[in-house]
């Protein structure tokens, strides 16, 4: 449970979480996969819910390691379709106003100049929420940003900490 997370298994228990909130299945994904390097139903489903999406139009990278950013942000999402009716990754934009009502922004982290862009409102989200809290010295650790990070497996999320988050969201937004 200590290992990192993959994109992959991070997609099932995002799907899990949704079909745990929603109380509902998630639909099988029907359609053409354009992912060349998978197809595994639970990645599909959350590409399906708007969950997840791929690195390209045809790589899903399954096997590569999530990170924290990555983590607020899919989890984001399962919140958004749970809680915001029609909302879709399409539709993103005409329901901000709607998503940033639903919480008051945290202090920044110190390593906020980090946190990529599109990333920025998930974390805030998840930390306001009390779901995806720092490191410690107020920091995030969103993303590894030198080669002495990624070997060292800085913000790398674990099995472990997905459970937990995920547990942790079904208890307080259920």
């Amino acid at each position: 449970m200590s290992k990192p997370i993959t994109r992959e298994e991070f997609a099932a228990v995002s799907v899990k979480t949704y079909e745990v909130l929603s109380g509902a299945a998630a639909p099988a994904f029907k359609g053409t996969n354009t992912f060349r390097d998978t197809s595994d139903a639970e990645v599909l489903k959350a590409y399906n819910l708007g969950i997840t999406q791929g690195v390209s139009n045809t790589a899903f990278e399954p096997n590569t390691l999530i990170n924290r950013e990555q983590a607020a942000t899919m989890l984001t999402r399962v919140y958004k379709k749970f809680a915001l009716s029609g909302w879709t990754p399409n539709t993103d934009a005409s329901y901000d106003s709607q998503f940033k009502s639903m919480f008051t922004r945290p202090t920044p982290f110190a390593d906020d100049d980090k946190i990529s862009d599109w990333a920025k409102d998930s974390v805030y989200f998840m930390n306001a929420k009390g779901l995806i809290m720092g490191i410690g010295n107020n920091m995030f650790a969103p993303k590894a940003t030198t080669k002495s990070e990624e070997i060292t497996g800085y913000a790398q999320a674990t099995r472990e900490q997905a459970l937990l988050i995920a547990a942790r969201m079904v208890k307080k937004m259920k």
